[in-house]
């Protein structure tokens, strides 16, 4: 998982000059995904969703944990379910590296939530070099130990990545890469740590040629992935191994790319939650491309049905089975999902999108439209009403649940 990777950030994407051949060389020999979603415009909500299989609001996780103030005490309780826990208990090694961002405190660690393995950070972002938030606290960790530990994040995540692999070649494993690439700060291999405490810093970072930092963030990400895929190669798992990559929302500014897409990160354009997405399985997906609807929560299920596991009766998932996009190359029975972030609400079913901001009302059909130009709510009216009376449904159903983040 990238972190605010732009729908247009990719060569195979369609970046004109962005060099991800890594990447570019799985979306052609697998799936590319172009109608993928974010469960959410921001950080929080879609780690919540992927790991959960359930929409985030469901597990009151709608928003943000912040660094400062009361959401900083809250995170993922530890009752849900989570994915690396459905497979542990099926007997795979659990791993991950990388940005958690689902509750600051020991109680929240991933070691608690079903993970063998943690290396990484609990926060949203942290210094690429010193590996301070930004709120001036050091963030990284091994397991439930503050470890001091020099490197480029991008480099360590590769490091450690590479090594869990290594380490449980003989089994079964499930490792969940999260990259800190390409969020702020904005900061290269070779660029001054910004971040320490009881010092003045910005959080964007200090270096003046953002943009060039930015290129390079995403390039040596694809480096990453580039290092994890030839570990795979060298220890002959490649064909026994699923690979899914996806970022967890749209581009934050104009330093990132969404290509066509109206609107960035933390709005419900579509330029906040559609983003890259690729299935690789060396041998068993049929190079290609889907136009299905696919959201974060859908990973869950679909990686037990690939692994040939259950979905324990006692487990509700809001998520889809996508097996059947992934190996027989159909298309999924039309659904409708939604979105909620702050004040804007959306309901999608099939080309048509509903969104709600403040006072205005948006219908689009994405089809035709998906630069979102063209408002259709007054002359589609009929399928306007439909629309809002079904999101109105599932807000009534997920305010059942209190919210923990902001």
């Amino acid at each position: 998982m990238a972190d605010d990777l732009g729908y247009g950030d990719l060569g195979s994407y369609g970046h004109p000059t962005y060099q991800t051949p890594n990447l570019d060389r799985i979306a052609v020999n697998g799936l590319k995904l172009t109608d993928y979603h974010s469960n959410g415009p921001v950080c929080t909500p879609t780690r919540a969703a992927l790991l959960t299989g359930k929409y985030q609001q469901l597990v009151g996780m709608e928003g943000v944990i912040y660094v400062r103030g009361e959401t900083r005490q809250t995170g993922l309780d530890t009752a849900e379910v989570t994915l690396a826990e459905l497979l542990k208990s099926e007997g795979y090694q659990t791993g991950m590296v990388g940005k958690w961002h689902l509750g600051y405190r020991k109680e929240y660690n991933p070691i608690h939530q079903g993970f063998d393995f943690f290396r990484g950070y609990v926060s949203g972002n942290i210094d690429y070099h010193s590996h301070y938030d930004n709120a001036g606290i050091y963030d990284w960790w091994n397991g439930l130990d503050s470890i001091q530990e020099e490197g480029y994040v991008t480099d360590l995540i590769t490091r450690h990545a590479t090594d869990f692999i290594e380490a449980n070649q003989q089994e079964p494993f499930f490792l969940y890469i999260a990259h800190e690439a390409p969020h702020w700060p904005y900061q290269g291999r070779n660029d001054p740590p910004d971040r320490f405490p009881n010092t003045e810093f910005s959080g964007l970072g200090s270096r003046e040629d953002r943009r060039g930092a930015y290129q390079e963030m995403v390039e040596v990400m694809d480096e990453s992935i580039g290092s994890v895929l030839a570990t795979l190669d060298s220890l002959n798992l490649t064909e026994n191994t699923f690979v899914f990559f996806c970022s967890d929302n749209g581009a934050v500014d104009s330093l990132g790319n969404n290509g066509i897409l109206r609107g960035h990160k933390t709005q419900l354009w579509e330029g906040g939650h559609r983003v890259p997405a690729i299935a690789y399985w060396s041998g068993t997906i049929v190079p290609g491309e889907s136009g299905s609807t696919v959201l974060s929560m859908d990973v869950l299920p679909t990686l037990l049905s690939l692994a040939d596991l259950d979905v324990p009766n006692d487990f509700h998932t809001t998520g889809t089975d996508l097996s059947s996009v992934l190996l027989k190359q159909q298309s999924l029975p039309e659904r409708t999902t939604f979105w909620r972030y702050r004040d804007q609400r959306v309901a999608r079913q099939g080309d048509w999108k509903l969104l709600v901001r403040k006072d205005s009302t948006y219908l689009f059909n994405l089809a035709s439209d998906i630069h979102e130009q063209n408002n259709l709510a007054e002359q589609q009216n009929q399928m306007t009403t439909a629309l809002l009376d079904t999101l109105r449904g599932w807000e009534a159903a997920i305010d059942q649940v209190p919210q923990k983040t902001e």
